[in-house]
């Protein structure tokens, strides 16, 4: 004879089985593909960090950041010009930035070590010591591995912009210039199952023929990718009765993840979006002896001190998220030194593909995103205690506001999914459109 127990047990599997997630996101559960983590411990971590992290970066050491987007396309001659309005930036003039970013505004702020400064004497006589603590100082530089070609924020053409002034939203620039863009990064750059394989193009089937390294580098850039297109869809120009303002857009984020538009895919960027948060969570609390001794510095001391406290915080609190990304796996064996030079050959191209992006607001938001990314990478996969790591202000600044665009991207997932919610629950108009008002309000009152 069947007990209550178990038929209870059974219609209440049924009813739980029988709730399906909107098509975007049936894939966001479980475990993050190559992390040993689960998606809702990622939406915890999120969750208890977003808003913290947001307020971070408000912080001048952080929203200021300097870099030359003047540079020649190195890939194509006809790069041309973008002449929308929302592709401009708006550069800082010298009284706008702090006094201690525009005279020191791209060198590593580590305290010199005692071996540093002895080698800084002048004297003829070189002691075992010092030879001891030159070559340390060789391997030091050796054990940093740069994944993106560096900046030339020295150079005359670098201006200062401020990203709270200058944010990552939907400028119009799309057609032939974007998908060239595209293009390159995926057929060019991105690794590609053999050929004798069953399949040749990269799906979320096919990357599952390629080792972990090469998997690894789609995810974080197919990611990525995601990434720029929610921001895109979540600061989308929306007109109302009182003129035009930014907001979240459906219809943009759903052309552009559900399975129906993207051959099935869709869901499965939205999943690899985890993943690069994982990789760049992971380096950001990797390096936590090295934020510890950081000095940011901007010429302002209390501010610098606040920034130094909250920044270490929040890493702190990052911690609490368990098995993120493991490193540790990736570039062992007899063809480790091949598949790490393919990859930092890759991944540097693709830091110079955006150069050659047109709209001036998406190369610097690329050349943002993409080079902290690279600086996550330097952090996981350089040897030494990440403590001695050499890092320019540069690659710090990027690292934690790339970090922060995928934070805004996860909360901008969160607002898509209420706004179907509330579509499917197709209340009368009035209370549908009191509804989308009040989502429309929580996610600027969220934003930065």
């Amino acid at each position: 004879m069947v007990s209550y127990q178990y038929v209870l047990f059974c219609l209440i599997f049924s009813l739980v089985c029988s709730l399906e997630l909107p098509a975007c996101f049936k894939n966001l559960r479980g475990q993050v593909d190559d992390c040993y983590c689960r998606i809702s411990d990622v939406d915890r971590t999120h969750s208890d960090s977003f808003e913290n992290l947001a307020e971070l970066l408000k912080r001048d050491y952080f929203r200021f950041y300097k870099v030359n987007l003047d540079k020649p396309c190195e890939f194509w001659e006809d790069r041309g010009v973008c002449t929308r309005s929302t592709c401009a930036l708006k550069t800082c003039t010298e009284a706008e930035v702090p006094s201690g970013l525009a005279e020191n505004t791209n060198k590593s702020t580590i305290p010199t070590c005692e071996e540093e400064r002895e080698l800084s004497k002048i004297n003829n006589f070189i002691s075992d010591d010092r030879i001891a603590a030159l070559q340390n100082l060789e391997k030091q530089e050796s054990d940093n591995i740069n994944f993106c070609v560096q900046e030339d924020e020295d150079s005359e053409k670098a201006e200062f912009y401020d990203l709270l002034q200058n944010p990552e939203s939907y400028t119009g620039y799309s057609g032939e210039p974007s998908w060239r863009i595209w293009r390159s990064i995926y057929q060019e750059n991105c690794f590609k199952p053999k050929k004798d394989s069953l399949f040749l193009d990269l799906t979320h089937k096919s990357i599952n023929y390629m080792c972990k390294e090469k998997r690894v580098f789609f995810r974080a850039v197919s990611g990525l990718h995601s990434s720029i297109s929610i921001h895109l869809a979540a600061k989308y120009p929306v007109q109302d009765f009182f003129g035009q303002k930014w907001g979240p857009n459906l219809a943009e984020f759903t052309r552009r993840f559900l399975p129906e538009s993207t051959a099935g895919e869709g869901p499965h960027w939205l999943k690899n979006l985890y993943f690069v948060y994982l990789v760049e969570m992971r380096a950001i609390t990797k390096a936590l002896p090295l934020w510890k001794r950081w000095d940011f510095h901007t010429g302002k001391p209390e501010e610098d001190i606040k920034t130094k406290e909250n920044t270490i915080s929040i890493v702190e609190g990052l911690l609490s998220c368990p098995d993120t990304f493991d490193e540790e796996q990736l570039f062992k064996g007899p063809a480790a030194e091949e598949i790490l030079n393919e990859f930092l050959v890759h991944f540097r191209n693709i830091s110079q593909i955006m150069d050659c992006v047109t709209c001036d607001k998406c190369r610097l938001w690329g050349k943002i995103q993409i080079r902290g990314l690279g600086t996550a990478l330097k952090i996981l996969f350089s040897g030494g205690k990440p403590e001695n790591l050499n890092l320019e202000r540069g690659e710090v600044v990027t690292l934690f506001n790339a970090f922060n665009q995928l934070s805004h991207s996860l909360h901008y997932v969160k607002v898509f999914k209420d706004q179907m919610d509330y579509k499917e629950e197709a209340g009368p108009a009035e209370e549908s459109d009191r509804k989308q008002e009040n989502l429309f309000n929580t996610f600027t009152r969220g934003e930065l």
